[in-house]
C-alpha cells in the first residue's frame, strides 16, 4: 500500500457540523436534511447516549499514526441524524460541494465494540458498506478519496465480523 501524501484538513478536526434542514422534506423518522459540504470525509454520529465513547472514537481517529498519517473527516453530531440508515446518509449528501469518495458513520455497532468498527459509505457507486476500526480510518479515508486504492481491496480484507483491521 503506498502512503499517501498530508493534506491540510478542509475544517478544524475539533469541530463539528450541523445538517441544514430541508423544508418541507420529512420521513417517518426524521426531518430530511443535508449533510453538511466538505471537501472531507464526513463522519456521522448515528446513535444516542454514548456521549464518552464518541468522544473515545474522535480522539482515536484524531491521532497521527507513527508516520504522521490521519484520517481527514469532518464530525457531525447532529440529534437529526440518529438512527439514520446508511441508505438515508448516503441520500442526505450535498449534491454539490464534497469531493470525498465516502462517508462515515458510527452507530450503536461503532460505539458498542472494541476498536470502534466505524460503517464505511460508498458514495460513487453505492456498494455495500463494510466496517473499519477507528485506528485504521485514516489508511481506508486517504487511500480512497485520492483513487490511490479500490474499494474492493478494503471490502475483500475484512474479517468474519465484516470489519476491516489493517493488511
Amino acid at each position: 500500500m503506498t502512503q499517501p501524501s498530508a493534506r491540510a484538513p478542509d475544517s478544524q478536526l475539533n469541530g463539528t457540523a450541523r445538517a441544514a434542514p430541508l423544508p418541507g422534506r420529512t420521513t417517518d423518522n426524521h426531518p430530511m436534511a443535508s449533510l453538511p459540504a466538505s471537501n472531507d470525509s464526513l463522519l456521522v454520529l448515528s446513535t444516542t447516549g454514548r456521549a464518552s465513547e464518541w468522544q473515545t472514537l474522535r480522539d482515536i481517529v484524531r491521532t497521527d499514526t507513527e508516520d504522521g498519517f490521519r484520517a481527514y473527516v469532518t464530525f457531525v453530531d447532529d440529534e437529526v441524524w440518529r438512527g439514520a440508515t446508511a441508505e438515508e446518509l448516503r441520500d442526505a449528501m450535498p449534491a454539490r460541494g464534497s469531493r470525498a469518495a465516502i462517508l462515515f458513520a458510527a452507530d450503536e455497532r461503532t460505539l458498542s465494540e472494541p476498536g470502534f468498527p466505524v460503517l464505511v459509505i460508498d458514495l460513487a457507486e453505492h456498494r455495500p458498506p463494510f466496517r473499519c476500526i477507528a485506528a485504521q480510518l485514516w489508511a481506508v479515508e486517504n487511500n480512497l478519496n485520492i483513487a490511490n486504492m479500490d474499494w474492493e481491496e478494503f471490502a475483500d480484507a475484512v474479517d468474519g465480523t465484516g470489519v476491516y483491521r489493517g493488511f
